[in-house]
């Protein structure tokens, strides 16, 4: 749904117009009435009349006007709208809403109710007042609900018609046309006839004109507020395009596993969102003295082999933001506040903006992006450049994080696997009698010892599998694997588990599956920790099927269910966390180290694919994973 149409569905610059148009129509209203007195006045002072039926009703007219005016400017939420007459309405809340409404309709209808009786007293449908009614009819199906102009249409017509058959049953007195027979008694004489013509002529020059002052006047509006709407309109698909890019923007940096693919694919895409000339990234040096470029984009080899760092104390701009400032702009006329000024003019490069790139207190860097000649950054160029600056600089700081936790997994589990090793040797050494013969107790010990011992080497495999899926997978080592040729040949291993378990097994493989694009061993590592997870919470007895078939929205679906313990809801949020395990899951086996389907979804996000979840306790569980 594009944002024009969201907005006009809303109906706000129709409000607004008819919020405008109340107090408009109070100020009319009193240009009637002066009118009304004058003419009042000039038929008593020429023909020595005073017409009291149309003085009683302007009298009306000015009283309720008066009432309608002190509403405007005395009582909520009308007089924010007489204070602030440029006030945003689109912010005017329901109820308030209706009120507008209701005032709008009460100022109609006792227009309408006075010029009837206007009508009725100036000779009935022959009146020429009756073409008045026009004016508040257009009013109301421009400003009001189509349904309204209608109502109001044929409550005039029904008034009128009511007003004619009194007239000719003689139900009601017949008032005279009294310009006509009162004003200038109608004779027979030409000249009355002239007057007579003549007045009719006025009044519908009258009723044209003010007709076409009012529907110009509110086209004008309208038009106006639609070009404003426009404007609006167009602003917002700008700012929808750009966030839908700084968005893809986001989602491609938090798949980089790579410090320099993910700021390459910040200066580029920054570059390309807000059409600069270029865009760059320095880093920081442990001395926070020097700042080296770590990422480019749009700026020439030559530039960036000549500059491998950048001394802060030389570069005022630079140590601007290094300093603590939000951001700073500069142009190539200010020499001063470059390093290299000449080499920037080489670049054609007329301006820059220069961002810190901050995480939460301390600065790793600044974020540059270069305009060409003629070119120049507004304030909202500078916020939404400063929110791009801050989450470059998250990513980078959360990529960091997770390098040094993969360096340390790495690390750690090769330190622990050598020792680990030579230890389950010596047991095994002791259990077979070499060194002796142990008794009951001790081999007990030695048992539990060793039980424990292959707990932990369980853990190191599964750290070394975590680290070397969150390393970078080099695409090119993806290809197209037959996922039923995989899950086949580990069936057997499966089956075999699950007779030792006396739990049911079944494999359902369709045929001719598409081939997915992945790695053997990925697969294998998918298939294995899912399949091994449902047999290892399901008791004896229990049943477990795996199905491998064909996804509706293209690609394979692996759909593994178990009857076995099942998964507490309020756990569902931390199953794919490291090394948690759920209570139940603690009390069912000490087995387990909280890294299987944290595997699982390293794989899958590896693979683009996606995995949900569904369990109820004691009854199972179900993974369902979708490959493309």
């Amino acid at each position: 749904m594009q944002p024009g149409y969201v907005l006009v569905k809303e109906q706000l610059f129709f409000r607004k117009e008819l919020i405008e148009r109340l107090p408009w129509l109070i100020r009319l209203r009193w240009a009637v009435v002066v009118f009304g007195f004058a003419g009042c006045g000039a038929s008593y002072l020429f023909w020595q009349w005073l017409p009291l039926p149309l003085l009683v009703l302007l009298s009306g007219v000015f009283c309720y006007n008066l009432l309608f005016l002190f509403i405007w400017r005395r009582l909520s939420p009308f007089k924010s709208q007489g204070v602030h007459p440029d006030s945003d309405s689109s912010f005017i809340r329901a109820q308030d809403v209706l009120r507008f409404n209701i005032f709008a309709h009460t100022q109609i209808s006792l227009d309408l109710l006075a010029l009837c009786l206007a009508i009725w007293y100036s000779g009935g449908v022959c009146s020429p007042l009756a073409l008045f009614v026009i004016f508040h009819i257009i009013l109301t199906g421009i400003l009001l609900q189509p349904l309204s102009c209608y109502l109001y249409g044929v409550l005039v017509l029904l008034a009128l018609g009511v007003l004619l058959w009194l007239q000719q049953g003689v139900h009601s007195p017949i008032f005279p046309l009294w310009y006509q027979h009162v004003i200038l008694p109608h004779d027979g004489n030409s000249v009355a006839n002239d007057f007579i013509g003549i007045v009719r002529y006025a009044t519908l020059v009258a009723a044209v004109l003010i007709t076409a002052f009012l529907v110009t006047t509110l086209k004008l509006s309208l038009r106006t507020k639609g070009r404003e709407l426009l404007r609006l309109s167009k602003a917002l698909d700008a700012s929808n395009t750009k966030l839908t890019a700084l968005y893809d923007m986001v989602k491609e940096m938090g798949m980089s596993t790579e410090s320099k693919v993910l700021m390459d694919s910040a200066t580029r895409l920054a570059a390309g969102i807000m059409g600069v000339k270029a865009c760059s990234i320095k880093l920081l040096d442990e001395q926070h003295k020097k700042l080296r470029f770590a990422s480019t984009y749009g700026l020439s080899e030559d530039y960036i082999k000549s500059k491998e760092s950048i001394d802060i104390q030389k570069s005022p701009i630079n140590r601007k933001i290094i300093d603590g400032a939000v951001y700073a702009i500069g142009h190539i006329e200010e020499r001063d506040y470059f390093a290299y000024p000449e080499d920037i003019r080489q670049e054609g490069i007329a301006s820059l903006i220069c961002l810190p790139l901050r995480v939460e207190k301390r600065i790793l860097g600044v974020f540059c992006v270069y305009s060409g000649a003629g070119a120049s950054f507004t304030e909202s160029d500078v916020q939404f450049f400063a929110l791009m600056a801050d989450l470059t600089a998250m990513e980078i700081e959360k990529l960091n994080t997770q390098l040094n936790r993969i360096w340390f997994l790495q690390k750690a589990a090769h330190q622990l696997r050598s020792p680990l090793h030579a230890v389950i040797s010596m047991l095994k050494i002791l259990q077979k009698g070499y060194l002796g013969e142990m008794n009951v107790k001790q081999e007990e010990t030695v048992q539990r010892c060793e039980k424990r011992l292959e707990l932990l080497d369980s853990l190191v495999k599964d750290l070394l599998s975590l680290s070397i899926r969150r390393t970078a997978l080099n695409p090119d080592a993806l290809h197209r694997v037959q996922a039923p040729e995989v899950l086949r040949v580990l069936s057997g291993l499966f089956e075999s588990q699950a007779r030792e378990k006396t739990i049911d097994i079944i494999f359902r493989i369709d045929e001719n599956l598409p081939a997915v694009m992945a790695t053997d061993r990925l697969l294998d590592d998918l298939f294995t920790n899912l399949i091994s997870n449902a047999l290892k919470y399901t008791p004896p007895g229990g049943k477990v099927t795996v199905c491998l078939t064909r996804a509706e929205e293209g690609g394979i679906r692996l759909e593994v269910t178990d009857t076995g313990i099942g998964i507490p809801e309020q756990d569902f949020s931390r199953l794919f966390s490291e090394f948690y395990r759920a209570e139940n899951a603690k009390d069912f086996t000490e087995t387990g180290t909280g890294l299987g389907l944290v595997i699982v979804k390293e794989i899958l996000d590896q693979l683009k694919g996606a995995i949900s979840v569904s369990s109820r306790i004691g009854e199972g569980s179900t993974f369902v994973c979708h490959l493309p």
